[in-house]
Formats: structure tokens, sequence, C-alpha cells
């Protein structure tokens, strides 16, 4: 009977905070800002920046030490690619890792002599072309077109030198690649990063409104702990709705398929914004004022940043930065909702992922329940 009361109780303090707060979230202008203005504002600045899909017309280097009808066959047809726009250093090999260092070209094309004659007498020569792995992204798609180009020569001249030498050409093997891409084969990793960075920067605001919040609660009222779920409770639904809006529209857009069920992926991002909202009552708490906290989300944000796989997979992580990015709560939303896309993820693995997540708000309250009261009673 008791735990009965007890359950009416913190259900009565939650609706009258939950049914107070509704009716004044967009009375001030401040929560304008917070709640769609900025993040709208931000969405659409991300979308402008991919807006292509891919990264066009990169400058690379090269050095054509043969200066034969072949060599100059593969610095015309790589510089004919969308990718890449090919720069001349002569024999300066030097100035151009010089300027691959600076970030001025983004990869360095390098065919040694006598490249044709080696071709030609099948000794098998290898035109090398580096790039820089500091930028991925830009290095990556500027060697894109490079490893089609050399199968195609590799193709001609196999069966030129079978000709000359008198041998049948081999039948090779035929092989077919069925696939759904995220979005369209050739920008997956720019689009990648643009639904990656709509995801992270939504924690931005929900920690941020959070600490707001809490900051401004005792000007009202002296609160108890249900009374500030019931006034969190109106972002967490505004928030969620506002990611699968956004979500929507980068689909809408960006002429994707969702493999996965709408209704999961809207499950993941409530509990998503609810660990985050956890987060955002842990660092007010334990901060002696909202500006400290506000202070803290820097922190927050670059660790989620670094230690999500947003800029380096978690594969090729040491161990410790494994560790801390098992700690975030936006590893876990990323990766389930990045799964939803691609594929029919099963409700059990969701339920799973919700379950992480609601481990946070469960251990963040056991911290700071009695905490954050006084916290709040004292200011």
């Amino acid at each position: 009977m008791e735990i009965g009361q007890l359950m009416l109780d913190f259900w009565t303090r939650f609706k009258d905070a939950f049914n107070d707060e509704v009716p004044q979230i967009f009375k001030r202008f401040t929560f304008h800002w917070l709640m769609w203005i900025l993040p709208l504002i931000i969405f659409v600045l991300i979308s402008s920046i991919f807006y292509r899909g891919v990264l066009f017309d990169l400058p690379v280097g090269y050095i054509d030490q043969d200066k034969s009808v072949l060599s100059r066959e593969i610095v015309r047809n790589l510089n004919a690619g969308a990718h890449a726009n090919l720069i001349n250093y002569d024999s300066q090999l030097s100035e151009a890792e010089r300027d691959l260092q600076e970030a001025k070209i983004y990869a360095i094309l390098y065919i040694p002599p006598n490249f044709e004659a080696d071709v030609l007498s099948g000794r098998q020569p290898t035109p090398m072309l580096y790039y820089n792995a500091l930028y991925y992204s830009a290095g990556l798609y500027s060697i894109m077109d490079y490893s089609g180009l050399i199968a195609a020569l590799n193709t001609e001249y196999r069966t030129t030198l079978a000709t000359s030498v008198g041998l049948p050409v081999p039948p090779l093997a035929k092989v077919n690649f069925n696939y759904d891409g995220l979005f369209n084969a050739s920008g997956n990793s720019m689009y990648f990063q643009q639904f990656s960075a709509v995801v992270h920067l939504l924690q931005l605001f929900v920690v941020t409104t959070t600490i707001y919040i809490l900051s401004q609660l005792p000007k009202r009222t002296r609160p108890n702990y249900p009374f500030v779920l019931g006034k969190l409770a109106p972002y967490t639904i505004w928030y969620t709705m506002l990611l699968i809006f956004e979500i929507a529209m980068l689909v809408l857009f960006s002429h994707a398929r969702v493999s996965g069920s709408p209704f999961a992926m809207m499950t993941v991002v409530f509990f998503y914004v609810i660990a985050a909202q956890s987060i955002g009552i842990l660092l007010y708490t334990f901060t002696k004022t909202a500006i400290d906290a506000y202070t803290y989300i820097g922190v927050l944000v670059g660790l989620a940043l670094t230690y999500s796989g947003i800029v380096v997979p978690e594969l090729s992580m040491p161990w410790i930065a494994r560790f801390i990015s098992s700690l975030e709560p936006l590893t876990y939303a990323l990766n389930k909702l990045f799964d939803l896309f691609l594929r029919h993820s099963s409700y059990l693995s969701v339920l799973k992922t919700c379950g992480i997540l609601m481990i946070y708000p469960i251990i963040i309250t056991v911290l700071v329940r009695k905490r954050l009261v006084k916290r709040l009673h004292s200011q």
C-alpha cells in the first residue's frame, strides 16, 4: 500500500509539473533559439556543406618520370575523373611532399622511369599513389578513381601481352555484387558524416536546454525530483520529434531508403534524448553554477565527437579509447540508428540498445536524486 501511495504521489507531482510546463514552452524566446531555430539553422548549414554528396576536383600532384604514352594516358584519364584535379610537379618530389603535408594537395601520383617499357616487357612496374590520411575523407575521395583506372589498364595490357607471346587469355570469373547503399554508392561516407553530425549535435542542445531549465527552477517554486522530471518531460518529446524530423528531411532530400522500422528508430531516439538529459542533470548537480555546467558541455561534445566512432572507427582505437567510447550514449544510439538505416534490425537488438541507454538515467538518478534537490533549494 505504501509503495502504491508513493507511486501515486510521484505520478501526481510529475503530471502537475508536466501540465504546468507545456503552456510555457514557447512563451520564452530563449527556448525558441534552443529548441528549433539554432538546430534547424545548423542542420541547413551541415546539409549545404554536403549537398553535392561527394567531393570533386580535389588537388592531386603527379610526378611523371617516364613521360611515355602510357604514363600520359594514366595522368589524362585520372584527371578526367570527377574527384581529382592533377597538378604537374615535374621531378620536384620534395616540393610535392611539402605541399602534401601542408594540405595544398591531398595525394601524390608517382610514375617511375621506364614504366611503359617495363609494362610491355611483363615486368609489372608499380605506379604509386599516396594520400594524406590525416584528411581522411578528402584523401580517400582524391584517389577514388585510381583503382578503377588501373584495373582497366591491367585488363587492356593483359590481352596485349598474351597476344604478343601467342598465349590465349584465360577467362576470368564473372562476379556480380548486389548491395543496398545507405544513400548513393559513391557518397556513403559523406552522408554518414552528415547523419552523424545531426545526431551528435542534438545532444548539445538537449544538455544545454536541460541545464537552462534547472537553473530557472528555483525562481518559480521549491522543486522535488518528480517535479524536475515532469518539467523535463515535454522537452524529451520535443527533441525526439525534432531529430526524427531532421532525419526524415535528410532521407527525403537524399533519396535514401530506410530498411529498418521508423517506429524502432523513434524509440531509440526517445531513449537517447533521455540519456542526454540525464547527463545535463549530472553536469548541473556537480557544478557550483550554471556557467560552470555550460563550460563542461564543451568537454562532453569533444569526447563524444572523438570517441563515438564518427572521426576514428572504433576498431582502430586503442583499448582506452574504446573504453571511453563505451561510456558515451551517442555511441550506442548512433550505431543502432545507422544499423536501422542499413538493414531490418530485430526488435530485440533495439530493446537492448534502449536498455543500455536507460542505464544512464538510472545510475544518474541514484547519484543525484537528493543532491540535486538540495542544490536547487540552496539557490
